[in-house]
């Protein structure tokens, strides 16, 4: 069964807060804020699918309270529809250009309540479904490397912050070209397959880490807050796990495969985004040069 979406109602009038609960209750998982401080507060721990604004509130008005959503990682991208009661074209003109997705206006009626909140959380899961699709590999079913390098971006900027080390992994298939002339496409495929799934499995150490498909026969691994060595840790229990993997030919045998990896780790606050990427390439480079099935740090 799919989770019901969630809703942030925010108004500071106990009324206004209690009419669109009763006609969202049913339908929606709801949260309420009074203020625009709560509101932000409340956005960035629960993460709600929508938030019903109020433009009209003392301290911080409805305006202030989506710029400052806006300017926030985790509240960024969350629709904002404005309630209010103004009526004034450059009210609405104002809410729209700061990235207030539509306006409800008060007194309130049901049905048009729930019609806009209907219409716009429908063209969020549709604008979703098509964001995860081009950010995911069609064969592994992994991320792919766009979004792993969204996510790196977003996670170095983090560890830069919070002036923290990150950590990332390459890793390829030896001899890989050569399986696939060997044994064919299908089972080259179905190679791939197996260690996205060790990957997976043995590369996400802490809730936050990724694991994508790279290119075609290598994958990476993003660690927060990871030193060299625990990367290192990571990227041998992948290696090992790798040689266990068997895929069957169609004589009945089984192959057996091999990986290199590369790995580094580095303080983003003392460090550049581009070279982090170019050393654990060079680290993977260096893995296949020394004979392939090792780990190399940079």
């Amino acid at each position: 069964m799919n989770r019901k979406h969630r809703v942030l109602i925010v108004d500071d009038s106990r009324i206004g807060l209690t009419h669109l609960e009763k006609i969202l209750e049913h339908e929606y998982t709801l949260y309420t804020a009074s203020s625009g401080v709560e509101a932000i507060q409340i956005a960035k721990s629960n993460k709600p699918d929508i938030i019903l604004l109020d433009v009209v509130m003392p301290h911080m008005d409805g305006y202030e309270t989506l710029t400052i959503l806006r300017s926030i990682m985790e509240t960024k991208d969350i629709p904002v529809i404005f309630i209010t009661s103004l009526g004034n074209d450059s009210d609405e003109e104002k809410g729209l250009n700061l990235g207030a997705v539509d306006y409800i206006t008060k007194p309130y009626n049901p049905v048009v309540v729930k019609l806009r909140v209907s219409i716009i959380l429908k063209m969020e899961d549709q604008m979703k479904t098509i964001e995860n699709l081009s950010l995911t590999d069609s064969l592994t079913k992994l991320p792919n490397r766009k979004y792993f390098n969204l996510r790196l971006r977003e996670e170095w900027a983090r560890a830069k912050k919070e002036s923290r080390e990150i950590g990332a992994i390459f890793l390829n298939i030896d001899n890989f070209r050569d399986y696939n002339v060997k044994n064919g496409y299908d089972h080259g495929d179905a190679l791939l397959i197996g260690l996205s799934e060790i990957v997976a499995l043995h590369g996400k150490v802490a809730p936050g880490d990724v694991v994508a498909r790279w290119a075609d026969d290598t994958f990476a691994v993003l660690l927060q807050n990871s030193n060299a060595g625990e990367c290192s840790t990571v990227a041998e229990n992948i290696r090992i796990a790798a040689q266990e993997l068997k895929i069957e030919k169609d004589d009945g045998t089984f192959s057996n495969i091999t990986i290199s990896a590369g790995v580094s780790a580095a303080l983003p606050a003392d460090s550049v985004l581009k070279d982090f990427i170019s050393d654990t390439d060079a680290a993977l480079f260096l893995a296949k040069e020394l004979g392939k099935n090792q780990v190399v740090v940079h």
